[in-house]
């Protein structure tokens, strides 16, 4: 039997899979004292800053997430009473989220454990450090969009 070879490459790989998995447990952990996933965290986040509400469809396109993840997390969080969905205004087929009050009293205690992370897990990188590593990863990032879309239209052939 062969044995398998481990690349630099599938090392990085392993470890970014190995870093958001990670992330999320640990915001899991700091977001579960709010009743609230790091995922539904991010996401009332992003509808408590949104002045005017969220359209749904924003969501999907803004986190990356399929349209049912987002239906998910958000039939969780008005369950929850952190959201209200309205009909959009012109098309009734479309929903708008917006914060509830519950919401806006978790509003400081969960920007402030995000906050908290982000300087836990990069208060040792310099600002050059950081911009290099976002730059890498916009460059990896951008190439497995394409990878996914080219693969995607030659297996559709």
């Amino acid at each position: 039997m062969e044995a398998v070879t481990i690349t630099i490459e599938y090392d990085i790989l392993r470890n970014n899979k190995d870093i958001c998995i990670m992330i999320d447990r640990y915001m899991d952990a700091r977001t579960e004292k709010f009743g609230l996933t790091s995922a539904q965290g991010s996401i009332l986040i992003y509808v408590i800053k949104e002045k005017n509400g969220t359209d749904t469809s924003d969501l999907n396109k803004m986190f990356g997430i399929s349209k049912s993840t987002v239906s998910s997390i958000l039939k969780k969080l008005s369950m929850k009473g952190f959201i209200t969905l309205e009909a959009h205004q012109n098309d009734n087929r479309r929903k708008i989220v917006f914060p509830t009050q519950k919401a806006m009293r978790v509003k400081n205690g969960l920007e402030r454990e995000f906050d908290l992370m982000q300087k836990e897990l990069f208060h040792e990188f310099s600002e050059e450090e950081l911009n290099c590593l976002q730059r890498l990863q916009c460059i990896v990032l951008d190439k497995a969009k394409k990878g996914f879309d080219n693969y995607k239209e030659t297996e559709e052939m």
